[in-house]
């Protein structure tokens, strides 16, 4: 529903743009040709933006609900190095080399509001960074850092632009879940109105849960 709004927004501002650009070259004098290519850039210059836009907004996607966001299978390479597999709701399949002693996920999650909200419509999500921990300050601050960004933004960070914008979407911020790194181990991310939680997938991770 969003990307067809601004797709339809951005059609219209381009058409009217074009045809104040196109108005600058009537001779209708000094002063009418600068309002008009003026006015002409300027919405120009905002559907640039909307387009950029709306390029980031397609990298989230929307929640479906009772299904994870993500699973998190883990594989023990050495002490403190791991290899991890993470497979996303679509079923893309990535692996990542992590070191510590528990890995975390950060997720971006934008929560409808307004009329939108009324009509219950699911947030949009996106994975944005797959990191290591360790338990002690010490290597925290000294040892090898694992640190992978799943998605950048575009040019212009839909994220970032909401934070001071009383719009119908609304950036929630801390959202990220941490697990401990236990061989075998199988988790689940799912999210929800209460943000993300993490849930074991099979006895391993419920020991490593229950142990934690």
């Amino acid at each position: 529903m969003l990307l067809q709004a601004l797709t339809a927004t951005l059609v219209v501002l381009i058409l009217v743009g074009l045809v104040m650009v196109a108005g600058f070259w009537r001779g209708d004098g000094w002063f009418r040709q600068w309002l008009k290519g003026t006015a002409g850039m300027i919405s120009l210059a905002l559907c640039v933006w909307l387009l950029l836009a709306a390029l980031d907004l397609w990298s989230y996607q929307q929640l479906q609900r009772q299904h994870a966001i993500a699973t998190v299978s883990v594989f023990k390479v050495e002490e403190q190095l791991y290899d991890l597999t993470l497979v996303d709701q679509q079923g893309t399949e990535q692996r990542f080399e992590i070191h510590g002693d528990q890995w975390q996920l950060d997720v971006r999650l934008l929560h409808w509001r307004g009329p939108i909200a009324a009509m219950a419509d699911t947030p949009l999500y996106r994975l944005e960074r797959l990191s290591g921990r360790y338990l002690t300050l010490e290597q925290e601050r000294n040892a090898e850092r694992s640190v992978y960004t799943l998605e950048e933004s575009y040019w212009v960070d839909v994220w970032q632009s909401l934070r001071h914008l009383p719009l119908w979407l609304q950036p929630e911020f801390g959202s990220a879940v941490y697990m401990p790194l236990v061989n075998g181990a199988v988790y689940a991310v799912e999210a929800g109105g209460r943000g993300l939680t993490v849930k074991p997938v099979n006895d391993v991770a419920e020991a490593a849960v229950s142990q934690w």
